[in-house]
């Protein structure tokens, strides 16, 4: 598997930067956590899809891409914790792209070794997953990143099921536009494999992005192997300049801390929201809806599930503990721990201040009073 960019340098638009700046400024988090974890003896960062690690942008200026925004971030962090070890991998099947990317790398150390191979992607994650008992209490973190929605499950399922975590880049758009109209026995083969169904079934879901969505996230979750809410998937949406998703990347681990960093991450990442969507300011229009229950009118803001806002985290809160009373904080903070998207990390504030300013809620230092109207 490899890019369907032959150049050495690709071009990088506004959403792939973004995509770049979430990886990067996740890594320097998790690490940081990771490193203060006695029992963790280190890491293990794998890109098998790395390209060369230098992009230009649209108005042609260099740009770094993930392998060489991470190894400085894990470089950096290996000198202030020099008991540990960290292992990082980036492979690419373009032999010039990985040379690009070895002249930019930063040096091995005693404790921070790298890794470049130009094989196929699948085949460097079955290697390293063969050899999982050398890595003994290291945490890894993968990096799919494909060009189309092609996705070998049976090469990622160990990384699924092993201490650590899997960001995937799930390229909806590929779908949406060619899996209907499909004709070619590779391209049927590629989605169905995908997507672990008939083309048939694919062909049915027509252009509804949920359908497919949901259908990644299922095959994450039985691929795990964990119970029920014992495995955690957040995914977040990227649109190109015409104000389409072109691929979510989804983050699986089975470590709610983890899974709480990832969605905080992202939010700062798109200035307090949860994508980079032009919702054209529709949010901050005043709408009058009716409460079901009372039949009163209350003043709301339109949500859109592709582009959240604090405001829809309160509602979200204020539909699910309405009327109740002496709410604790931790209650409420738990209760957002198992959203897909909604963090409440470094936005525990704000959403205390909407849920009093919109929903009329009393809140004490402890505890939280809802008033009895609707989200």
């Amino acid at each position: 598997m490899s890019s369907s960019n032959n150049e050495v340098i690709s071009k990088a638009c506004p959403h792939t930067i973004k995509k770049f700046e979430l990886i990067s400024e996740y890594v320097k988090a998790w690490i940081e956590k990771l490193m203060n974890f006695n029992e963790c003896t280190g890491i293990v960062y794998i890109d098998c899809m790395s390209n060369s690690g230098v992009y230009k942008d649209n108005d042609g200026n260099e740009i770094e891409g993930t392998p060489l925004r991470v190894s400085k971030i894990i470089a950096d962090a290996m000198i202030k914790y020099s008991s540990k070890q960290a292992y990082l991998y980036f492979n690419d099947i373009d032999q010039k792209k990985i040379e690009m990317l070895e002249t930019r790398l930063p040096k091995k150390t005693g404790n921070f070794n790298v890794y470049t191979t130009m094989i196929d992607a699948n085949e460097l994650l079955r290697k390293i997953s063969s050899q999982f008992g050398v890595y003994q209490k290291m945490h890894f973190l993968l990096l799919y990143d494909p060009y189309e929605a092609d996705i070998d499950w049976d090469a990622i399922m160990p990384y699924l099921r092993n201490w650590g975590e899997v960001i995937l880049n799930h390229m909806l758009s590929d779908t949406v536009r060619a899996a209907r109209v499909a004709k070619n026995p590779e391209a049927i083969e590629k989605y169905e494999k995908t997507y672990q169904t008939s083309i048939e079934e694919l062909i049915s879901f027509g252009s509804d992005k949920k359908e497919f969505e949901k259908k990644i996230k299922n095959i994450i979750k039985e691929l795990s192997g964990r119970k029920e809410n014992q495995y955690y998937i957040a995914s977040f949406p990227f649109f190109n300049s015409m104000n389409t998703v072109v691929y979510n990347l989804v983050h699986c681990t089975g470590h709610i801390k983890g899974f709480r960093l990832f969605k905080t991450t992202a939010w700062k990442t798109f200035g307090g929201k949860s994508s980079m969507k032009n919702t054209h300011n529709v949010e901050s229009q005043i709408q009058i809806c009716v409460d079901e229950k009372t039949g009163d009118f209350n003043l709301t803001t339109p949500s859109d599930e592709y582009c959240y806002y604090v405001h829809d985290i309160a509602s979200y809160v204020q539909k699910h503990f309405r009327g109740q009373t002496d709410v604790p904080y931790d209650e409420i903070w738990a209760y957002l721990d198992e959203h897909p998207v909604f963090p409440n990390d470094s936005y525990k504030r704000q959403i205390t201040v909407a849920l009093k300013n919109d929903y009329g809620a009393k809140t004490t230092q402890k505890n939280v009073v809802f008033a009895d109207r609707s989200g």
